[in-house]
């Protein structure tokens, strides 16, 4: 009820009075509504504000019945231009209001991605650098699912056919053996288990999924593989791309700041 007190005071700071308040009514139907003890507070263009029995209220002008209408010079043509341009106005205040918000994310974003921690800087409106990541959802995992409390993840991308791919799991084996209570290494790919489960050599020392559709690196934005995307315990994105970046000094740097 307070808020629409305060929004009833605002509307009738910014609304000029068009007829003189405190007219009395014992009754006011609009539409379905029903109210008693009415006192006009203030007409505008395309609406009535008024107090009764069990707060105060506004209705639409149009709404009322014609002896109402007459009473109050409701103008059918002044209220529908009031109406459209209240409509336009609300238009720019929202728009305004989105940019201010966009705005303000960006700025954070930024100011996340830039700081010395950072493995890298965005270069792209559509870089996930510090802000938060998609969520890890697999077709199917290959072993056990790790427990991914209070740790960093780090999904790699990869494909069992890829050189490359194969040539960066031993520097993973090793991310996850140096850092096994702190970070989670998750390798994810869209070949079927016989595949996956066909490269042997080199072996992964690390949690392996299947994203059949590739939904999951659709939403990470990897273009090409083999790729990484290293999130923080709260999901914010610190990293993306290629996973030669990614060495024990440079990670053990950023996982020592989130020790409690």
């Amino acid at each position: 009820m307070i808020w629409r007190v305060i929004l009833l005071g605002w509307l009738l700071a910014v609304s000029g009075p068009l007829l003189a308040a405190d007219i009395k009514l014992p009754t006011l139907k609009a539409g379905s509504q029903l109210y008693s003890n009415v006192t006009v507070i203030r007409v505008t263009e395309t609406d009535l504000y008024f107090s009764h029995d069990k707060g105060v209220s506004n209705v639409k002008l149009k709404y009322l019945d014609p002896e109402l209408q007459k009473k109050f010079e409701y103008d059918p043509d002044a209220g529908t231009q009031a109406e459209r341009q209240q409509i336009r106005d609300d238009s720019l205040f929202q728009g305004s209001l989105a940019s201010n918000l966009v705005a303000t994310a960006e700025k954070t974003a930024r100011a996340a991605a830039s700081s010395e921690d950072s493995l890298a800087d965005s270069v792209s409106d559509k870089s996930l650098l510090g802000k938060p990541g998609p969520a890890l959802q697999v077709t199917r995992w290959l072993g056990e699912k790790p427990d991914l409390k209070k740790k960093f993840l780090l999904i790699y991308f990869w494909a069992p056919w890829s050189t490359p791919c194969r040539k960066a799991i031993p520097d993973l084996n090793a991310l996850q053996k140096a850092f096994p209570e702190k970070l989670v290494v998750v390798g994810v790919a869209s070949e079927s288990q016989s595949e996956i489960e066909a490269m042997t050599d080199p072996k992964m020392d690390f949690a392996s999924a299947i994203d059949a559709r590739a939904r999951l690196r659709t939403a990470a934005g990897a273009t090409s593989i083999p790729c990484v995307l290293l999130l923080d315990p709260k999901g914010i994105v610190r990293y993306q791309g290629h996973p030669a970046a990614i060495n024990q000094k440079k990670l053990q740097s950023i996982l020592a700041k989130t020790q409690e």
